[in-house]
């Protein structure tokens, strides 16, 4: 047998697989290679020679350990690219094509095109009878919490389908918020807020709350956020039971409060159209956005940009750093 077919047959390439490869390179190699350059840093700096910044290195040894040391930056600099063009954590999104508008793809349709992974984690619920439904998830993203309109509270592990706690509360529940962890959540309810544990046993009835209608967790600093028809926002300690922030909007019931994440600044949407930025020790909002001509519906904010919807049929997006306006849709 010839070392040329022992070669082929240990699976190692051949001299003209080689050839044909480098004459060739695919799309991923070319990608790999476009990446490299923001990893190489001053590799390409030397004048062959085993030179570093274009200086001669005399000394043989030197030389060597200079070459070694480019060797292993290149290295270095290929193995970052590839894990970047490879990185399956990042989030996906929908593509449409022509005339297609991604709002119009439905569930079947995303179920049937993604990966079995994907597909699996899809699940549904039919609640017909006590909704509309209140949700939040955990901070693990593995719990849901449930809260009906009309009193049914439940928490489920969707991941396994396991149902945690189920409870009719038989009143109005407005908004539910998981706290700390698993093992405690709030409801704002008709009259108050209250806490319940994991079993759904009722641990606390937060009076300072009155009329709540939408509730938020700051996780950071345990302290529970609140805001409802009386108009004011209320910062309650979930591990002293003290009531820590208690201020007047002056603007009228509030329907809609959303945490930032980057600075735990409450963002409180009003019927007038407002949008107030608030903390625990200030008695005054931090800020005052006039965002639409009718009440806010709606609030999302990821630390840096503000989304905002309302009554007057626009959503708009806010720069919350500069309190600028940068997208109206």
């Amino acid at each position: 047998m010839s070392a040329l077919s022992k070669q082929a047959r240990a699976g190692k390439p051949t001299q003209s697989a080689k050839k044909g490869a480098d004459e060739a390179p695919d799309e991923l190699a070319l990608e790999i290679k476009q990446r490299m350059q923001k990893y190489k840093r001053d590799m390409d700096s030397g004048d062959g020679d085993g030179g570093s910044s274009g200086k001669k290195v005399r000394s043989a040894k030197e030389r060597a350990a200079v070459a070694h040391a480019r060797k292993r930056q290149a290295e270095a600099a290929e193995a970052a690219a590839r894990s970047e063009v490879l990185l399956t954590e990042t989030g996906g999104y929908l593509e449409a094509e022509g005339m297609e508008r991604t709002y119009k793809f439905t569930q079947k349709q995303i179920a049937d095109n993604v990966d079995i992974s994907s597909a699996g984690k899809i699940f549904d619920l039919k609640l017909e009878d006590f909704g509309p439904y209140a949700i939040d998830y955990s901070a693990d993203g593995r719990r849901l919490l449930l809260g009906g309109r009309k009193g049914h509270l439940a928490t489920v592990d969707w991941r396994n389908t396991q149902l945690g706690c189920e409870i009719h509360v038989r009143e109005t529940v407005r908004d539910v918020c998981w706290l700390h962890n698993e093992s405690l959540f709030a409801v704002a309810q008709k009259k108050y807020a209250y806490i319940y544990d994991h079993t759904g046993a009722e641990v606390h009835c937060l009076r300072k709350h009155e009329e709540p209608t939408a509730l938020g967790f700051l996780r950071h600093h345990f302290l529970l956020a609140s805001t409802g028809m009386t108009g004011r926002v209320v910062y309650q300690d979930v591990t002293e039971g003290k009531v820590v922030g208690e201020h007047r909007s002056g603007v009228g019931p509030a329907h809609v409060l959303r945490v930032n994440p980057y600075n735990a600044v409450v963002h409180v949407g009003h019927g007038n159209g407002t949008v107030t930025l608030w903390a625990p020790q200030q008695s005054l909002p931090l800020a005052k956005l006039l965002c639409h001509r009718g009440p806010v519906q709606a609030v999302a904010v990821d630390g840096v940009h503000l989304a905002t919807s309302g009554l007057d049929g626009r959503v708009k997006v806010w720069d919350v750093r500069a309190l600028k306006e940068l997208h109206e849709y």
